[in-house]
C-alpha cells in the first residue's frame, strides 16, 4: 500500500476511533428521590438506582429496548423520546438535548473550561413522577 493509501485509511478510521473513545452517560433525580443514569460506552444501559444512600441499581434495561431513539441523539438528533409502553423509568417521556449555561461539568481544576454541558430536558411525558426533569450529560473526559 502506497502512503497516500495509508494515509487516506488512517484518515477513514479517525471517525470510528472518536466514537470508540465512549460516552460519559447521563444522570437524573426524578420526583420520587431515585436516581436514573445512562451508562455504557454507547449509552447502552439505563439504570435506576433508590437514592443516593443506596449504592446498588434496582432496576436495568437494554436503552435500545426503552428508548430506541437515544442513538440517534447521542449521534446529533436533538430530541429523543423512550415509548410510553416500556417498564423503564423514562416510558412516555420525550427529551430535547441541548446545552446549558447552568451547567458547566469541566469547570473545575486543572481543566477551568467554561463550556457550557449537554442536559436532556423532559419536554413531554415529564408529569410521571418516575422521569427526571433534568438529565446532565457527563463528558468521557475533559
Amino acid at each position: 500500500m502506497n502512503t497516500a493509501a495509508k494515509t487516506l485509511a488512517t484518515l477513514l478510521l479517525l471517525p470510528g476511533l472518536a466514537v470508540a473513545a465512549g460516552y460519559g452517560g447521563a444522570q437524573g433525580v426524578n420526583a420520587r428521590g431515585e436516581i436514573i443514569h445512562i451508562s455504557g460506552d454507547m449509552g447502552e444501559t439505563l439504570y435506576v438506582q433508590n437514592g443516593p444512600g443506596d449504592t446498588a441499581w434496582t432496576e436495568q434495561y437494554a436503552i435500545g429496548d426503552v428508548c430506541p431513539s437515544f442513538n440517534a441523539a447521542l449521534a446529533g438528533d436533538t430530541q429523543f423520546s423512550c415509548p410510553a409502553d416500556t417498564p423503564s423509568p423514562l416510558a412516555g417521556a420525550t427529551y430535547r438535548v441541548t446545552k446549558s449555561d447552568k451547567y458547566r461539568p469541566c469547570d473545575i481544576p486543572p481543566f477551568n473550561d467554561p463550556t457550557p454541558g449537554v442536559v436532556y430536558v423532559c419536554v413531554e411525558g415529564c408529569a410521571d413522577s418516575r422521569a427526571p426533569a433534568l438529565l446532565h450529560e457527563s463528558p468521557w473526559e475533559c
